[in-house]
């Protein structure tokens, strides 16, 4: 304890040292008004709980108070934003990724050996139909997420969040039915159904590819010929996933016809 006086009062400053380390420091301040009221403030910090506080009464204590709260803020907007899969422990996201990839091999054999040719058999006769429906596979991901992103900000969030879980399973599905294996190419399909799976399913092989081409193409115009320092914004993004979509599904129904 030490004691500080002044002409316009006194100041008591009390330090504990408590056997964790943590210290409390407690200072108060008596004065005496021109009315003849005694006037006292108390500017302390110490932790309650086990949780950092801010102290009682002055204008020290509320800013820690505040620095305190906006870097809970900070924390629970922190943990809001990490996925499923971020907030587990390594060896969990190890096991969660080798059960995801047995997941995706094994539908890939699923889908060839059963779904995918049951399914041509069913439309390969009406020739439009069956490039559609063989198109879906892979190519029509790409228009779903164009949806999702188009709608990303001013649909309601149920309406955002049916669309992921959408395009996630959508997504599932067309990895699985890349044509990336002799056992798929071993496959026997109608020519009409076999130009819509094969034109989604290349069109998602070669999708890093032109994702480069774009984006070099975006700086090269916007950026450095238009002279804009801007980012395509995210509905931008959806509609040139839709016309991707929809031109894969033209190639299917023309060139790979041909």
């Amino acid at each position: 304890m030490s004691a500080v006086a002044s002409a316009g009062g006194r100041r008591d400053v009390r330090f504990v040292v408590f056997p964790d380390g943590r210290v409390l420091v407690e200072s108060t301040s008596t004065e005496l008004a021109a009315d003849g009221r005694v006037l006292t403030w108390v500017d302390g910090y110490r932790q309650r709980g086990g949780a950092e506080g801010a102290g009682v009464g002055t204008k020290g204590g509320h800013k820690r108070r505040q620095a305190v709260r906006r870097r809970e803020r900070g924390e629970a907007r922190a943990r809001a934003q990490q996925t499923w899969f971020t907030r587990q422990s390594g060896l969990t996201q190890v096991a969660v990724s080798l059960g995801a990839l047995g997941l995706l091999v094994g539908g890939h054999f699923l889908l060839w050996g059963a779904v995918i040719p049951a399914v041509g058999a069913l439309v390969g006769r009406v020739p439009v139909v069956s490039t559609l429906v063989g198109w879906l596979f892979a190519g029509g991901v790409f228009a779903a997420g164009g949806v999702l992103a188009v709608n990303q900000h001013t649909a309601a969030p149920a309406t955002v969040k049916r669309l992921d879980v959408v395009l996630g399973v959508w997504l599932a599905v067309a990895v699985c039915s890349l044509p990336v294996s002799e056992y798929a190419d071993d496959v026997s399909l109608p020519l009409d159904y076999w130009a819509g799976v094969y034109s989604g399913g290349s069109g998602m092989l070669v999708s890093p590819v032109v994702a480069g081409v774009v984006a070099l193409g975006w700086w090269l115009f916007v950026n450095k010929l238009a002279g804009r320092e801007a980012r395509p914004k995210t509905h931008h993004i959806g509609w040139m996933c839709i016309g991707y979509s929809v031109l894969l599904l033209v190639w299917g129904s023309t060139l790979l016809r041909m």
